[in-house]
């Protein structure tokens, strides 16, 4: 039997080898690879969503740097308009 083809219920349920045995080794070895390879897909995922979150604060950034110059046009239109109508 191959640890490598055991599903992970199979794996972890599997039991009874004798402590300091090859097999038992070999089973332990198993199971740090999965869990090397668990712990390294979960640091790529949240690495993934800290880039994420990145780009989603410059867009934010963006928007409300948009928003704020729209404000000012709408300023100074009214500024102009007030202007227009007392002369």
């Amino acid at each position: 039997m191959k640890w490598q083809d055991l599903t992970d219920e199979q794996l972890f349920e599997t039991g009874g080898e004798q402590p300091g045995s090859q097999r038992s080794y070999e089973r332990e070895l198993e199971i740090r690879r999965r869990a090397y390879l668990l712990e390294k897909r979960v640091a790529e995922a949240q690495i993934e969503a800290a880039n994420s979150q990145q780009l989603a604060a410059t867009a934010t950034v963006r928007t409300a740097s948009w928003t704020m110059y729209s404000a000012l046009a709408v300023a100074v239109s009214v500024v102009v308009a007030v202007i227009g109508l007392l002369l």
